[in-house]
């Protein structure tokens, strides 16, 4: 499938920004659709998914071109209702470039929490034993929010967005 729609392109950087507009066009974000057993084949045959799903279909899409890709976990200023976010990055000339297929928050609005190959290695917690899971609040605020710029990549551009 990868090879079928973004095969054609040679430049990596163009290749990961088309998939990623392609996931964006082609999957229903549905917040609560999904579970954390939902696959990046789940999601592209359902079309529907939540921000987890929409990085593990960015990645699995990036591997199947040998581009090496990991999943990113942060706090994403401007997401409403405050959540965590999930994205994924793709190792381009170098460096590990981020990439949002759900298009929901800038790109320098996120704050890395962590990076793994999937959402099994970020897990912003683990629940054992018989709990009951109530509410989770999350917040982000930006120190500098009066001059804050979003930042979003363009077809044809080739500027992207790394996170140390």
């Amino acid at each position: 499938m990868a090879h079928n729609l973004f095969g054609y392109i040679t430049n990596p950087f163009e290749q990961v920004v088309t998939l990623t507009d392609w996931i964006h066009q082609n999957v229903q974000y549905l917040s609560g659709y999904s579970n954390a057993q939902t696959s990046a084949f789940d999601t592209v045959t359902e079309q529907i998914g939540v921000c987890r799903d929409f990085a593990h279909l960015g990645i699995a899409l990036c591997r199947a071109l040998t581009i090496p890709a990991r999943y990113f976990t942060g706090y994403a200023y401007h997401l409403k209702p405050a959540d965590f976010h999930a994205c994924f990055e793709a190792y381009l000339g170098g460096n590990w470039v981020l990439f949002d297929a759900t298009k929901l928050v800038p790109l320098n609005g996120l704050i890395k929490i962590a990076t793994g190959r999937d959402a099994a290695d970020t897990a912003i917690a683990n629940i054992f034993g018989d709990i009951n899971f109530t509410t989770m609040e999350v917040s982000c605020e930006l120190a500098d929010a009066e001059n804050f710029e979003p930042f979003y990549y363009e077809a044809g551009g080739f500027k992207g967005l790394v996170y140390l």
